[in-house]
């Protein structure tokens, strides 16, 4: 039996999946707040939290899907990956600040959606690391 990863990155199926997560993680972020539920309340910021996760598996889905159709990450490609998440997350804060009522742009947000594209970008290259050696 193939290694389930194997056979996606083999496959178109890497590619609806990037998509998927990219289409429901927009709808996501441009949920009003009052859709969303609560977590807890504490002193952790949950939300920042949730940013620095969903651009981590954003960007590491992203850096599977280039990877398979070239064979190979310069990085030139690691670079413009990260530059197209950053630039992702300003476009949703920024159309968050502007059409969403019950929300509004946060620097913060964009420091963790870079962060975790970051995150995204150092795993993906430690698990690239370990398929090729």
């Amino acid at each position: 039996m193939q290694n389930p990863i194997k056979s996606l990155l083999e496959s178109k199926q890497l590619l609806v999946v990037c998509i998927l997560y990219s289409v429901f993680i927009s709808i996501l972020f441009l949920l009003p707040t009052k859709e969303i539920p609560k977590l807890f309340d504490t002193f952790i910021p949950i939300d920042k939290l949730v940013h620095v996760s969903i651009f981590l598996v954003l960007t590491f889905l992203w850096l599977l899907y280039v990877n398979s159709i070239l064979n190979d990450t310069k990085p030139i490609v690691l670079l413009f990956i990260l530059i197209a998440s950053l630039f992702y997350g300003i476009l949703i804060e920024v159309i968050q600040e502007l059409y969403v009522s019950s929300r509004g742009a946060e620097v913060l947000d964009v420091i963790a959606d870079l962060l975790g594209a970051s995150l995204g970008l150092l795993f993906f290259r430690n698990y690239k690391n370990r398929i090729t050696s």
